[in-house]
């Protein structure tokens, strides 16, 4: 007489396999992205070691976020990335359709320049305007420019790279940072998946940190505010505090609601969702974060009754 299982015994076997399964899956999806955040603090590590020797190769000065040259198209104008480029040596590729020529330029993309987990884009990692001011923000000029306030202080090139006669703002050294250990270089952003790109800049002021007219203590985002999507469902400058905000020019928190961030001393560590705060990690004081208000550096935020009240930003 042959010995074979019973339907009840493979049934059980099955259930067995099948709860297995239920219990081991979702651990290997964290590891997973566990595997991802340690890549991506990896990335951030290189690129704030790439940014410090290039700031040792150009009198301590860290390099702009962005300004136009010739040959490159106004939304692709020559960034903080490009020009730590040759010291992190991955991921500069030549892109004709960046150029305004036949001339391809290059672009920091891919490879070191990648978010692990995040759509393929390029600016997945964005710069704190604090330590590498920003030429787009404060450029006006319609579509070259997000500076519609009038305010032209700063305002250092036209649309077509030319000067204006205006003083650039000066670039940033280690020294300017009070709190070098402290004060955010670099965090990713969050992407619009139908440009193929995120923001040129990361929003460096207090005003979309806060929620707006929310006006959220510490400045630590307000929860929707974090997606990847089409431009049209992220880049909401509405300031509706139930909507995804400004998402693709604000820091994106992709795992278990946590963000790696690198600073200025050159360390990176992650910070969970809530604590990442304006008032502790991106504020610097004389920066040029805010082409819309007279205290460009938003320093007012400090004072009694506003949203860093309490905070040290010495």
């Amino acid at each position: 007489m042959k010995k074979a299982f019973t339907l009840i015994e493979l049934l059980v076997v099955i259930a067995i396999i099948a709860i297995l399964a239920a219990i081991l899956f979702p651990v290997f999806a964290q590891a997973k992205s566990a595997a991802k955040k340690t890549s991506d603090l990896s990335n951030l590590k290189q690129l704030a070691v790439g940014v410090l020797m290039y700031s040792g190769d150009n009198e301590d000065l860290f390099p702009r976020n962005d300004y136009l040259v010739a040959g490159r198209q106004n939304w692709a104008p020559f960034t903080w990335r490009e020009a730590a480029g040759p010291y992190v040596k991955n991921g500069i590729s030549l892109v004709m359709y960046a150029s305004t020529t036949t001339t391809p330029v290059p672009v920091a993309s891919g490879q070191i320049w990648s978010s692990p987990g995040a759509p393929e884009a390029r600016y997945q990692y964005g710069a704190n305007q604090g330590v590498m001011p920003s030429g787009q923000q404060f450029r006006t000029g319609g579509h070259c420019g997000d500076n519609y306030s009038g305010n032209t202080i700063g305002d250092d090139q036209t649309c077509s790279g030319d000067a204006t006669g205006t003083a650039p703002t000066p670039s940033v050294s280690q020294t300017n940072l009070a709190r070098v250990a402290q004060t955010a270089m670099f965090i990713p952003m969050g992407i619009a998946t139908n440009w193929g790109a995120s923001n040129t800049y990361l929003q460096s002021g207090s005003w979309w940190w806060g929620g707006a007219g929310s006006r959220i203590l510490g400045a630590t985002i307000p929860p929707n505010w974090d997606a990847d999507g089409d431009s049209s469902k992220v880049n909401d400058y509405s300031g509706n505090i139930n909507g995804n905000g400004p998402a693709i020019a604000l820091p994106r928190f992709r795992y278990t609601g946590s963000v790696n961030v690198a600073y200025g001393d050159g360390h990176a560590k992650s910070k969970r969702k809530g604590a990442l705060s304006w008032c502790n990690d991106m504020f610097v004081a004389g920066s040029n974060v805010n082409p819309y208000s007279g205290d460009r550096s938003d320093s007012y935020e400090f004072n009694a009754g506003n949203i860093c009240a309490g905070y040290n930003p010495n």
